[in-house]
């Protein structure tokens, strides 16, 4: 049995029928290890906003529907972090259905 790259490098050098068999738990690391890098930049993403207003989510929000002038760059600031924060909360339900082991494989 080969481990992934193995597998790779003799397909780069023309072994064609080789057949890999891969766990159900070697797939869900490998899909956890993306969730877990996704998960990390909508993090940075949603930190950055909160340095840059010095606020939470909730809190600048609040801030702008009060505001007397209007701020365009913030109000599309204000999309953006609501839309990393449902991508936060939807790829850690993700992540947490991965180490639970609730998910299907293809065979």
């Amino acid at each position: 049995m080969f481990n992934l790259s193995e597998y790779l490098n003799l397909l780069e050098t023309g072994y064609k029928n080789i057949m890999l068999t891969l766990t159900k738990k070697q797939i869900g690391n490998w899909v956890l290890l993306d969730y877990l890098a996704q998960r990390q930049q909508f993090q940075d993403k949603i930190n950055f906003l909160e340095k840059k207003y010095n606020a939470d989510l909730k809190a600048f929000e609040a801030k702008l529907e009060t505001a007397t002038s209007e701020d365009f760059q913030a109000w599309d600031d204000l999309i953006e972090w609501k839309a990393y924060t449902q991508f936060l909360s939807e790829i850690d339900s993700k992540i947490a259905d991965i180490r639970n082991g609730d998910f299907q494989v293809a065979g």
